[in-house]
This record gives structure tokens, C-alpha cells and sequence, in this order.
């Protein structure tokens, strides 16, 4: 029996990540010449954004606990000393994010030329960097097909910002990727019906474990037909549709939804609502038509 359990899970927690993307990033770095300076200019740009509606995330409090956790694990050794450069990196790292562009400013404090020396190197820039303090500025577009139209438009925006208002040089690093289209509905096709075939096994799954468990338990009581579909329709839903769950930074998982249980009254479901609320409607659809299907009456109760 423990077995099978096992292997119950092992299946539906098989996930296919479809049609792969990366996330195109515009960079620029920008001198400084000084920390203060560097400061400065940061709250320029934080004003910037702001007035953008974009949200000032600071600094990424959950992972740093985690690397703290971590280095305190491997004190003295290799993993420690790499969770402390990801510690002090953290540290020098502003996030802004804007969900309804679907756009990451990411300004990163290179003032100490000794840190910058030691981090900075880009094979690939579109321009030499120099050996002066700086600030580096990535913009991150998490969308199919290159930069979105409003990502280009930010770039140049944000670009005529600063050298409006700063008197140092601007080094450009990467520019923004063509917009493709073509690539944004091939990708989006592809992860749609893949998407669509996952949740469809995840949902046969659980409905088929949890589906059982309530008409085995309904056929001990003296419900109606009616009562006992209701029942099973509402039951089913809450416990058999499929959710996002993550399983690492960035590897997400689908996993019937009584897994989600123990985080109602957190954030959770507000984090997944666009995810969940068709997920919801269509797992209660076919649980109120495999009600139908499943729970049977006599003639006089049906009619």
C-alpha cells in the first residue's frame, strides 16, 4: 500500500516544463564617484519607477536568511564562502517590479572598485567597461519573444533619465531584444497544451483517488441523490484541483489542491489566483458531471 502511495505521488508530481524561454535582460552600467553619488542616483531612479507604479522590493529578505542559514551549516568551507559573496551581493541589490508589465529593474551597487574588479566582466558588452565606481542597471522582461513594446519603451525612458540627470558616462552592456511575435504565440501555443495535458492527468489523478474515498463514504449514509452529487461536486473540487506549488527557486509543480489547505489564511492563493480561479471552475464543471455520471438513483429520484 505504501508503495503504491509512492507512486501515486511520484506520477503527479511529473511536470512538463513545455517549450522552454529565456528571460532577455537590457543592462547598463553607469559611473559613479562615490558611494554617495551612487546613492543619489539611486533614489533618482527610485523616484523614477515609483511615479511607474512600480513596487520598491529592496532587498531579497528570504533568500537572505536562507544563505545566512546556509553558511552557518558550512562554516569554513567552499559553500560558505560562496553563500557570503551571494550574501554581500544581496546586499548591494535593489529590486523594483512592475506585475502588470511584467518588467525587473535590478540596480546592482558597484561604488567599491575593488567589488566591481572582482564581479564585473562581460565578454559580451556592447561597450568597454570602465575601471570607475558604478551602478549597474539590468532590466529583466518576463515575457515570450524578446522585449515587449512597453519594455522597449521603458529602456528608452529610463536611458533619457539618466543621462538627463547624470554627468557620467553610460556604458551600454546589452540592449533590449527585438520584439517577436512570432515567437510569443509558438511558445504560448506549445505551453498552453502542454499545460492543458498536465493538469488534465494531475486532475485524473486526484479526482480518481479523492473521487473514490467520497462515494465509498456517501453510499454509508441515506443522502439523497441530489445531497450526495452536491456533496461529491464540492468536495471534489476542493480537494482534487490542480495548483501551482514551488518545489525550488525557480521549478513549480502541480499538485491536487488539499496540498493548498494547510496555507489558507496566507498569501498563497492571492499569489496564484490567476492560475487557480479557472483551475476552480473547470475542476468543479466535470465534478458536478461526474456526479451525474457516478451517482446513481432509482427512477422516482431522478425524476
Amino acid at each position: 500500500m505504501r508503495s503504491t502511495v509512492l507512486i501515486i505521488l511520484l506520477s503527479i508530481m511529473l511536470i512538463s516544463c513545455g517549450s522552454s524561454y529565456s528571460v532577455p535582460r537590457a543592462a547598463l552600467h553607469i559611473d559613479v564617484t562615490d558611494a554617495n553619488q551612487f546613492n543619489t542616483l539611486l533614489g533618482s531612479i527610485r523616484d523614477f519607477l515609483q511615479a511607474k507604479d512600480f513596487a520598491d522590493l529592496g532587498k531579497n529578505e528570504e533568500m537572505l536568511e536562507l544563505l545566512k542559514w546556509s553558511s552557518g551549516k558550512h562554516k569554513g568551507d567552499s559553500i560558505a564562502n560562496t553563500n557570503n559573496d551571494q550574501i554581500s551581493r544581496i546586499h548591494r541589490t535593489r529590486r523594483f517590479k512592475s506585475e502588470e508589465l511584467e518588467l525587473d529593474v535590478v540596480i546592482i551597487d558597484y561604488s567599491d572598485l575593488a567589488i566591481k574588479k572582482r564581479f564585473v566582466n562581460y565578454p559580451s558588452s556592447e561597450s568597454v567597461i570602465s575601471d570607475s565606481p558604478a551602478l549597474e542597471l539590468n532590466i529583466y522582461n518576463y515575457r515570450l519573444g524578446g522585449f515587449s513594446i512597453e519594455g522597449h519603451k521603458l529602456y528608452e525612458e529610463i536611458l533619457s533619465f539618466i543621462e538627463s540627470n547624470h554627468n557620467k558616462p553610460i556604458n551600454i552592456i546589452f540592449s533590449p531584444p527585438e520584439t517577436n511575435q512570432k515567437e510569443f504565440y509558438k511558445v504560448s501555443a506549445i505551453n498552453f497544451l502542454t499545460g492543458g495535458v498536465w493538469w488534465l492527468i494531475v486532475y485524473t489523478i486526484s479526482i480518481g483517488i479523492f473521487g473514490f474515498i467520497i462515494i465509498k463514504t456517501l453510499n454509508r449514509t441515506k443522502f439523497t441523490v441530489v445531497n450526495k452529487r452536491a456533496i461529491f461536486a464540492l468536495f471534489g473540487t476542493i480537494l482534487a484541483t490542480p495548483l501551482p506549488f514551488p518545489a525550488a527557486t525557480i521549478f513549480v509543480i502541480v499538485l491536487p489542491s488539499v496540498m493548498a489547505l494547510p496555507a489558507i489564511g496566507s498569501d498563497y492563493f492571492s499569489r496564484i489566483q490567476t492560475f487557480a480561479i479557472p483551475s476552480f471552475i473547470v475542476s468543479a464543471a466535470l465534478c458536478v458531471l461526474l456526479s451525474i455520471y457516478l451517482i446513481k438513483g432509482s427512477k422516482s429520484e431522478n425524476t
